[in-house]
């Protein structure tokens, strides 16, 4: 490993000298050298200096007759995932400030720590962040969600009680909603608009598999 120290940036060379490697494919170990490529990410900043690990990365053979392509690169899990341009320390640290403040707040906020990031990055590595499965829920509010500024959309679920978003479809339709209902016998309340596919999606899902309970009630909201 070497150490280029500059006015505001440390450059690191570093090296892997690890005997082998796994193909994600089939996991098997190869040792197998085919090429070596250069490949440079941002790091988290030290002492005012911008951080700039410069990688020396192999691609190795795989001997799996059964495997296609035949060749791969080796994986620096713990420090930095394929194709990103960022180590894995600096995406915690952008998700840390971003889910602490928002877009904009998080872009002075980074800038004032030395991290130079955008707010669609920051949004972006917080979008990235794996959903946590939704719980029992009572009180259900659904509606539409849109991807694409009205040209695409989706169904959004949140929990009345928590007051949390729960779940995202990345369509819109009365199946897809009253299968989501499906799996939450606990719901009692639905909050709609009045478009008649989430009042198809609510008396199919909430209503059809449950009715003999009696307790659900479909609120229409006034648009």
């Amino acid at each position: 490993m070497q150490i280029h120290e500059e006015a505001t940036a440390l450059t690191i060379s570093v090296t892997s000298t690890r005997p082998c490697s796994y193909y994600p494919l089939c996991a098997q170990a190869s040792s197998s050298v085919h090429s070596h490529y250069s490949r440079t990410v941002r790091d988290v900043p030290c002492e005012g200096h911008n951080v700039r690990p410069h990688l020396a990365v192999r691609k190795f053979f795989c001997r799996n007759s059964d495997c296609q392509p035949k060749v791969f690169t080796e994986r620096l899990h713990d420090f930095v995932e394929p194709w990103v341009q960022m180590t894995i320390r600096l995406v915690a640290a952008i998700q840390a400030i971003g889910l602490a403040t928002s877009g904009s707040l998080g872009v002075r906020l980074a800038a004032h720590l030395g991290i130079v990031t955008s707010w669609t990055t920051i949004l972006r590595r917080i979008m990235a962040l794996p959903t946590p499965a939704p719980g029992a829920v009572t009180a259900l509010e659904i509606d539409d969600f849109s991807f694409k500024r009205g040209r695409k959309f989706g169904t959004i679920f949140v929990d009345l009680d928590l007051h949390q978003v729960i779940d995202v479809l990345a369509e819109h339709s009365s199946q897809s909603s009253a299968d989501w209902m499906r799996n939450h016998p606990e719901i009692t309340y639905v909050s709609r608009d009045r478009g008649k596919d989430y009042a198809q999606g609510a008396s199919e899902g909430a209503l059809s598999e449950f009715r003999e309970r009696l307790a659900v009630t479909i609120v229409c909201k006034v648009c």
